[in-house]
């Protein structure tokens, strides 16, 4: 249940990210300073999951709370391995579930 959860959690702020209004501002403006790197970051659904799974993995690990933390759940006690793959798993999850809605958009 704990791997649902961190999946639906990362899903819907990089969905409010990429697509919401309340975050058109900041993205037109990073979009302005570096269009390379902040306006391919915040306008892909693979890539912007991974760095918000690297963000909410180690938070959750570091205050304690690794029931979580999808892999730390299961057993995986190193840190950084835990971090990489969990984000590695919301970012891959993520990036389906947006495809499957876009082709029910259509």
């Amino acid at each position: 249940m704990s791997i649902i959860i961190s999946i639906l959690v990362c899903y819907g702020i990089c969905n409010i990210i990429v697509y919401g209004s309340i975050f058109e501002g900041l993205r037109d403006k990073l979009n302005l300073y570096s269009p390379d790197f902040w306006g391919k970051l915040f306008s892909c659904m693979m890539c912007l999951p991974f760095w918000v799974g690297v963000c909410l993995s180690t938070s959750t690990q570091l205050l304690g709370y690794t029931q979580f933390s999808p892999l730390s759940h299961y057993g995986l006690d190193n840190f950084y391995i835990a971090v990489f793959l969990d984000s590695c798993l919301l970012s891959g999850t993520t990036w389906l579930i947006h495809t499957l809605q876009e082709y029910f958009e259509v």
